[in-house]
C-alpha cells in the first residue's frame, strides 16, 4: 500500500489543494492579508494540515473496500472529495473559523462550494 505511487498522489494531493487554498484566500480575495497572526506562522499551519488531509484522503482512496465498490476512480475520487470537504467544512464551522467577520448565507454557500473544490481537486490529484 505505501509504495512510490501512494507518496506521489499524497503529496500531489497536497500541492494541489495548497495551491487551490493560496489562490482563492490569497490572490482572489485576499483574505491572507487580515489575518492577526504571522502570515508565515499561517501558511506553514496550513500547510502541515493540508498534508494531513491529503494523507487520510489518499489513505481512503487506497482502501481496499472502497475500491471494490467503487471501480470507476473518478467516481471514488469524487466522493472522497465532497466527503472531505463537507467534514472539513462541518469541522470549520462548528470551531468557528472563518476569513469573514461577518457570515452571512451567501459567505457560508461560497466558503463550502469553495471546499468542495478544492477537497475534490485534491482527490483527482491521488
Amino acid at each position: 500500500m505505501f509504495n512510490s505511487r501512494f507518496y506521489f498522489g499524497w503529496l500531489l494531493s497536497a500541492m494541489c489543494m495548497y495551491l487551490a487554498f493560496y489562490l482563492f484566500h490569497g490572490v482572489l480575495t485576499n483574505d491572507i492579508l487580515k489575518l492577526s497572526i504571522p502570515k508565515t506562522l499561517f501558511l506553514s499551519v496550513a500547510a502541515v494540515v493540508y498534508l494531513v488531509i491529503a494523507f487520510g484522503m489518499s489513505l481512503l482512496f487506497k482502501s481496499t473496500s472502497l475500491k471494490k465498490n467503487i471501480k470507476n476512480s473518478y467516481q471514488r475520487g469524487l466522493l472522497i472529495g465532497i466527503l472531505t470537504a463537507l467534514f472539513m467544512y462541518g469541522v470549520a464551522f462548528t470551531v468557528g473559523i472563518s476569513f469573514s467577520f461577518k457570515v452571512t448565507m451567501l459567505n457560508l454557500l461560497v466558503d463550502v462550494s469553495w471546499q468542495l473544490i478544492e477537497q475534490s481537486i485534491g482527490a483527482f490529484s491521488i
